[in-house]
């Protein structure tokens, strides 16, 4: 745990966090008309809107279809996000001591699977609560093994997610800040990063994009931030989140932990939704505020997700590591 003594110095790696951020952002406005133009030109090179699902490029041409203009900001975003990792993690100074181990492997899977499963199945088990309950109802003819979207999203977000956020992120923040300083922080930032995407149902009409509708898009983002039931109905939830992740990836000394649990509740988001729809009354609002749109937003969800964090806790105690020491010594 680091104890500094300069406060200035302290607030660098925060402040190098934030300033990356926003010209992460700056940078996804500047580039999402020229990804847009380019999905467009690939567009015409597999042959028209007709072709979306049909022929080789069948499945781009689909993409590229029903991509909104927002989905081209995101990915803008992403590319700066990568590109600009490394510099970021040069100028925090971080050392090695504060990265994650990843050996032995044996036990870090034991780790992973230990937390995809019960970030799953409690969150499964909790939406099928509400199919019982009458707030969601199963889909007419739902394929119930199409589990390899589900699966390909947990293992993307997981991995990737888990890397930046508890992986570089924290590992900056500790270079300078106290241990649950550090935590707090990384889990902000995390629970804040999320909701960087237009509100639900914004979209930019085709016969507006220009060279500044990236910013048009950054500003219906901000524009999203002050709306304090939108905040309020998922913040709190992704903020445990953060933190129960944050917690397995200190306990352990490791990511695969916090990696499984991730990967878990984006498996179980991403399924869910895809054998549900909600109801009428549920649409209406009528749930709120125990239960939300999808798995994340709600007063539930949000017991949910802490009670996954302290059967972790007792299960890692008694299981990963039985003799009282992390599994990473």
């Amino acid at each position: 745990e680091s104890n500094p003594t300069d406060r200035p110095a302290a607030q660098r790696p925060l402040l190098s966090l934030f300033a990356y951020i926003a010209i992460v952002m700056v940078c996804g406005a500047m580039l999402a008309p020229a990804l847009h133009a380019f999905g467009q030109w690939l567009l015409t090179q597999t042959g028209g809107p007709e072709m979306a699902g049909k022929g080789t490029w069948g499945w781009l041409t689909s993409e590229i279809v029903k991509a909104p203009y927002s989905r081209y900001f995101t990915r803008s975003s992403q590319i700066f996000a990568v590109l600009l990792l490394w510099p970021l993690i040069k100028v925090s100074g971080i050392h090695r001591g504060l990265l994650p181990d990843w050996l032995p492997w044996r036990s870090g899977l034991s780790q992973w699977a230990l937390g995809f499963v019960l970030a799953a199945g409690l969150l499964l088990a909790m939406g099928w609560g509400f199919v019982t309950a009458g707030a969601y109802r199963l889909r007419a003819g739902a394929d119930w093994w199409a589990v390899g979207p589900a699966i390909s999203a947990a293992l993307g977000a997981g991995i990737l997610e888990e890397l930046f956020f508890r992986g570089a992120v924290l590992g900056i923040l500790l270079t300078t800040l106290r241990r649950w300083s550090a935590v707090f922080w990384c889990t902000l930032i995390f629970a804040a990063v999320h909701f960087l995407r237009a509100p639900d149902g914004w979209t930019l009409p085709e016969d507006q994009t220009g060279v500044f509708s990236g910013f048009a898009v950054l500003g219906a983002i901000l524009k999203g931030f002050a709306n304090a039931d939108f905040l309020i109905a998922e913040f709190s939830t992704l903020f445990a989140v953060g933190w129960v992740l944050a917690w397995a990836r200190l306990t352990s000394g490791r990511l695969w932990l916090s990696i499984g649990l991730h990967g878990g509740w984006v498996f179980g988001l991403k399924y869910f939704s895809a054998i549900t729809s909600s109801s009428k009354a549920m649409r209406g609002g009528e749930w709120l505020p125990w239960i939300g749109l999808n798995l994340k937003i709600g007063l539930a969800p949000l017991v949910v997700v802490i009670l996954t964090g302290l059967i972790v806790v007792a299960l890692y105690d008694t299981i990963a590591r039985p003799d009282g020491k992390s599994s990473c010594q």
